[in-house]
């Protein structure tokens, strides 16, 4: 038995032994502390090195990041230089005689010094900035994964060595491989078989030759005399059961039946339907349609010869809303790859797979209309509109074909109007109004989409698309044209969104085509409805316009617009364009189809994240008002402007604008120079629009290519004219180095021309006025804009969430049919999902407006009594549908 030791704390060694130990600890803080000493005079100093050091880190200076000289400032933290001299140990002494003090006097002193010695320096460390730590963390990734690379591709070699397993439920020697069975994944050729019987879509590899090889699920391994051989095997298609029999029988045989095709992600299986044979009566049955469909498979045909997955075509889908542009063909191919690479074979048809696509599609559509579903209309926005933005897309045309299907579009009307009604009406206005040839202008500049009439191209059928979009970025409609971007055009797409109670109409050509709808409505009472909204125009085009323009029909300068740009329809036609690259070649009722399903996807994604994007706008916004209003009392501060003086300022400008341009500005060269004035005015404007429309207007690299040949000789012959437009009127010149910046896209300020500003002393000066009061004005009505639209937003979601109740009320009576069961299970799916979306969408807002939140609030504590509620308004299920 161990004895057990008591320690004498009054015992002389132990006195002893605990003073060395105090003392070597001492002596350890005291080293610690002077490094630490030398650390911080270096900091303090630059970096340098310690005093007298000469070094050659010292000669080298500052090491510099990946991008060296580059870096801008960073957040990193300086402390003053501090000199260095032999007397700076002098103001915190870290040692003390020991013969003064005893071990334990001395050791606890020596730590109240030490601490007040750290609470003298800075006690904020030097930060990394972002950019650097960024730059740290990327250099430390890359050099792991290189000493990790040796060791990676030695794993990947290794795991090609076959080896000698054993089967995971016979421990007899294995001749397949599953992966999909991990972790027991070794089997030997009986395992398999019965392993895998009811798995046929398993991707197994085989081993018998020293490798592994992937084989089809037809194929099996047996063992002869001779060794191991293959044999080929029927392999059943998995559905659900349909053993149910007349005669009550409960034991069946499944055997094999009609060869069957099924694709999946993984590609093609040459499969055989199951047979399903009573022991009793000896009567077959067969899987019907509904049986596949419970199954999780889509039919190719109405043969019920080939299948596609579900998830394949919900994949399908997936992909083209990420890659409009990725073609079905191209999806053909990934999936014969796939095939292959599972030791299979055999083609799939691209052409077949759009169809049943399109088909699978169609279905889902008209399955989310019983569930309440709104496609093509904006929550944020129902029931008033703020703007409408319409533009044509000239990069959605079709080819002519002279062969066609003849089919009819599945959604023929939904999103983009019948060509019968478009023509109907087009033909309509051109009766009524005379007709005026040629671009419409602006200024001396041209416009292609302000056209009353327009010819047909020669080698397409459908030119393009005029497409229709709310402020938020939601498709609302849109028509084929076939003349061109005629005004005619617009108007339909007005017209037909009347019940929408917008206000404005944003256009990239208002300033021309509002004056020719009010031509239109006094000849045709039947759209002086159109006149009642209000015009805009775009923001980004406006800098493209003449300058008199802008200030008149921005808007920018419309009250009540808010920071609405009128170019969201932009966005929309660039992820639109993309759809071109396959759309071009599809018949017309494909195209129609296709076009309609990707703005029904794109409308989906918007509708996903309204909540995130108002959030975040209404943050900017707040954010930015109040830097535009310290922008203008800083800038009325430089111009020494009352409140008074810039009213009277708004005004000139307003007046200024609203007035004709002067043809002489009094010069003896009278004729000559208005006629170079406006050549000046027409080539800026030119060379404005057609780098606007380069890509926006344009596909092809040719097409691009002489547009840009032809923008170069427009800004130099420019530069020329205003060279000769200095000779002849010195008192008048042009900087030409402001004009080429206005033109690079750096600036965003229209230039004002020397003839414009006649008798209207100091335009420049008041423009900039106007331009930051009304900035600040906008940014105020948008703050109470985006207020108005998240109550809209939950409020359309309240109202959803009782229609869809109600609907479950109604639908879940006890009726037997399954029909039934499964459509109400749909309506409880999607309460719930608009339930608990709305929640998320209370909280977001609430967090983002802060105190402001009291709309969003009564229309919570609303939301806790509609699930109460037994009944629900007519008006309110029209304002879902």
């Amino acid at each position: 038995m161990a004895m057990r030791h008591t320690i004498d704390r009054q015992h002389p060694s132990y006195k002893e032994g605990k003073r060395k130990l105090l003392e070597s600890k001492q002596d350890h803080l005291i080293a610690e502390a002077e490094r630490a000493v030398e650390e911080r005079k270096r900091a303090r100093s630059g970096g340098g090195p310690p005093c007298g050091s000469t070094s050659d880190g010292a000669r080298r200076g500052k090491p510099r990041g990946r991008r060296g000289g580059r870096r801008k400032a960073s957040a990193t933290v300086t402390y003053p230089p501090a000199e260095c001299s032999p007397s700076s140990h002098e103001d915190v002494p870290l040692t003390a005689p020991s013969a003064q003090l005893n071990p334990q006097e001395a050791f606890e002193n020596f730590v109240e010094r030490l601490s007040s010695l750290n609470a003298s320096g800075p006690s904020a460390k030097p930060q990394i900035s972002s950019a650097s730590s960024w730059t740290f963390r990327q250099q430390k990734s890359s050099e792991r994964w290189t000493e990790a690379r040796p060791n990676h591709l030695q794993c990947l070699i290794e795991k090609e060595a076959v080896g000698h397993p054993l089967c995971c439920l016979c421990h007899k020697p294995a001749v397949i491989r599953c992966r999909e069975c991990l972790p027991e994944e070794w089997f030997c050729g009986d395992c398999d078989v019965l392993h895998h019987k009811k798995q046929p879509l398993h991707n197994r590899e085989c081993l018998i030759r020293g490798f592994f090889e992937p084989i089809p699920p037809t194929t099996r391994v047996m063992k002869g005399e001779d060794g191991y051989y293959t044999q080929d095997q029927a392999c059943i298609l998995p559905t659900v059961s349909v053993s149910n029999c007349v005669c009550d029988g409960t034991t069946f045989t499944v055997l094999p039946g009609k060869p069957v095709i099924l694709i999946n992600i993984n590609g093609r299986y040459d499969l055989h339907q199951p047979l399903y044979v009573c022991q009793t009566c000896q009567q077959q049955r067969t899987p019907d349609m509904k049986d596949f469909l419970q199954s999780g498979y889509w039919p190719a045909s109405l043969n019920t010869s080939t299948f596609y997955t579900l998830d394949l075509l919900s994949s399908f889908q997936e992909l083209k809303v990420i890659s409009p542009g990725f073609s079905r063909q191209a999806f053909a191919k990934l999936l014969e790859h796939r095939t292959k690479c599972g030791g299979r074979s055999g083609h799939i048809k691209g052409d077949t797979l759009q169809r049943s696509f399109l088909e699978f599609s169609y279905a889902s559509f008209e399955k989310d209309q019983l569930c309440c579903g709104a496609a093509f209309t904006c929550p944020a926005c129902t029931p008033e509109m703020l703007a409408v933005s319409v533009d044509g897309n000239r990069k959605l045309y079709r080819f002519r074909r002279n062969g066609s299907s003849g089919d009819h579009a599945f959604f023929e009307g939904l999103f983009v109007a019948e060509d019968s009604a478009v023509s109907g009406f087009v033909d309509m206005i051109q009766k009524a109004v005379k007709k005026t040839q040629g671009r419409g202008t602006c200024g001396d500049s041209q416009w292609t989409a302000a056209r009353e009439t327009s010819r047909r191209a020669s080698k397409l059928d459908e030119e393009g698309m005029e497409v229709a979009v709310c402020r938020h970025g939601f498709l609302l409609k849109a028509l084929n044209m076939y003349r061109g971007e005629i005004f005619a055009y617009p108007m339909y797409l007005q017209k037909e969104l009347m019940p929408a109670k917008a206000q404005f109409f944003a256009m990239d050509v208002a300033c021309k085509y509002w004056p020719y709808l009010e031509k239109v409505a006094s000849v045709l009472p039947a759209l002086q409805e159109l006149t009642t909204m209000k015009p805009f125009l775009s923001v980004m085009h406006a800098r493209a316009h003449a300058t008199k323009c802008e200030i008149k029909w921005s808007g920018r300068n419309q009250e009540g617009a808010g920071t609405t740009a009128g170019e969201e329809v932009e966005q929309v036609n660039s992820y639109l364009s993309r759809c071109a690259l396959t759309t071009k070649y599809m018949s017309k009722a494909a195209r129609l189809d296709m076009l309609t399903l990707h703005a029904m996807l794109w409308n989906y994604k918007k509708g996903d994240s309204l909540h995130q994007a108002l959030s975040t706008r209404y943050v900017k916004t707040c954010q930015r008002l109040l830097e535009e209003t310290a922008m203008l009392a800083e800038l009325k501060t430089q111009l020494h402007c009352s409140d008074e003086m810039v009213s009277q300022w708004i005004s000139d400008v307003m007046e200024w604008a609203a007035g004709e341009t002067r043809d002489t500005s009094g010069n003896l060269q009278g004729t000559t120079h208005t006629g170079l004035q406006r050549s000046i005015e027409g080539l800026y404007l030119s060379v404005r629009q057609r780098k606007q429309n380069l890509y926006r207007q344009n596909d092809s690299n040719k097409l691009r290519h002489r547009l840009r040949r032809k923008l170069a000789e427009d800004k130099k012959l420019l530069l020329q004219e205003i060279q000769k437009h200095n000779k002849l009127d010195s008192a008048e010149n042009i900087d030409a180095a402001v004009v080429e910046h206005s033109l690079s896209g750096e600036s965003t300020v229209s230039p004002i021309w020397p003839w414009e500003v006649h008798d209207s002393a100091n335009i420049g000066t008041k423009k900039r006025i106007h331009d930051q009061v009304m900035t600040t004005k906008r940014l105020q009505e948008e703050k109470n804009i985006l207020v108005m639209e998240m109550a809209q937003h939950c409020t359309w979601l309240q109202n959803l969430a009782l229609v869809l109740k109600n609907k479950v009320a109604e639908e879940g009576g006890e009726s037997g049919d399954k029909g039934d069961e499964g459509l109400c299970s749909l309506l409880r799916r999607r309460n719930t999902e608009v339930s608990e979306g709305l929640q998320v969408v209370l909280q977001k807002y609430k967090t983002a407006l802060g105190p402001e939140a009291s709309v969003i609030l009564n229309i919570e504590e609303e939301d806790q009594s509609v699930h109460s509620s037994p009944d629900t308004s007519e008006d309110e299920e029209e304002s879902i549908t």
